[in-house]
């Protein structure tokens, strides 16, 4: 049911985010110009390469044989603090003995395919148990779970009222929500919550984003009048919140088998801990390194 309301509220905003997105990409070489200008301005221990992508190289020059070795590569949701991410695994001890350099890239949940699972493609991703498993139902002979956050509380915020979760409440808002149809906090929980309001979709105006930074923007700037987040949400403002459930999972993430290297394992942990303020109050949980 959720799938066929999400379905049809994505067809009805199709034709609207399309001119948004000509809109934006109007100035054509001008954008071009400013990726030039970004990269050119990036420090040289991390480079911008594709636009969902950080790299840097670890200094591991004195040993060819790492230098030549393959990238650690970790794959993401998110571009939130990738570049930190990608800066602190470079200047490990146990990611320099290993590998040449790290790649942090992003991307939805769902465009992670079968093949770049079982393949082993990535060595550590941020995903969905119940995903991956759909892909791989053997997944844990290929991923070890590494580190994970859940229980965490998912609110409604306005910027204009505070949300009451009833039909006509929600009625004609613009709202905001995730194209990753895995997200709990940005796609699925508030489908979840309209739908138990008796929402339709012809009753609210459904504004899809590629990742929550950007919807977060789009918020600011008022383009939409409600969005889902957790108690991290870092509002410049006075902002309304109502909650919506209080024991979403935030996270989780994996790490290859082969990674046996328990400084390795840690180091990576750590790095991805540079995240917890997106979920703040809630704490990590190591079931594979506890003594980290």
């Amino acid at each position: 049911m959720l799938k066929r309301i999400s379905d049809a509220w994505r067809q009805r905003s199709r034709s609207t985010a399309l001119w948004r997105q000509v809109a934006l990409c109007l100035p054509g070489a001008g954008c071009l110009v400013l990726v030039f200008v970004l990269s050119w301005q990036t420090s040289s221990a991390v480079n911008l390469g594709h636009y969902y992508q950080h790299s840097c190289q670890t200094d591991s020059r004195r040993n060819s044989a790492v230098a030549a070795s393959p990238s650690l590569r970790l794959l993401l949701v998110t571009p939130a603090l990738a570049s930190d991410i990608a800066t602190f695994l470079c200047g490990r001890d146990s990611v320099q003995q290993q590998f040449g350099a790290v790649e942090v890239s992003w991307r939805p949940r769902t465009e992670l395919t079968a093949s770049e699972l079982m393949n082993e493609d990535f060595d550590v991703i941020w995903n969905r148990e119940h995903f991956l498993s759909g892909l791989a139902p053997d997944l844990h002979s290929y991923y070890d779970t590494l580190l994970h956050y859940d229980n965490y509380a998912v609110f409604w915020i306005s910027l204009h009222s505070e949300p009451v979760l009833t039909a006509e409440y929600f009625r004609g808002k613009r709202i905001g929500l995730l194209s990753d149809i895995s997200s709990h906090t940005h796609h699925l929980l508030p489908l979840r919550s309209l739908k138990e309001a008796g929402s339709s979709p012809d009753e609210v105006i459904p504004v899809y984003f590629d990742d929550a930074s950007t919807l977060y923007e789009s918020f600011y700037r008022g383009e939409i009048d409600l969005m889902t987040g957790g108690l991290s949400f870092a509002a410049d403002r006075p902002v309304y919140r109502t909650l919506l459930d209080n024991s979403a999972t935030a996270a989780t993430f994996f790490i290859r088998k082969e990674l046996r290297d328990s400084r390795l394992r840690c180091d990576v942990i750590a790095a991805l801990e540079l995240l917890t303020p997106l979920w703040q109050g809630i704490k990590s949980h190591h079931p594979v390194n506890g003594d980290c």
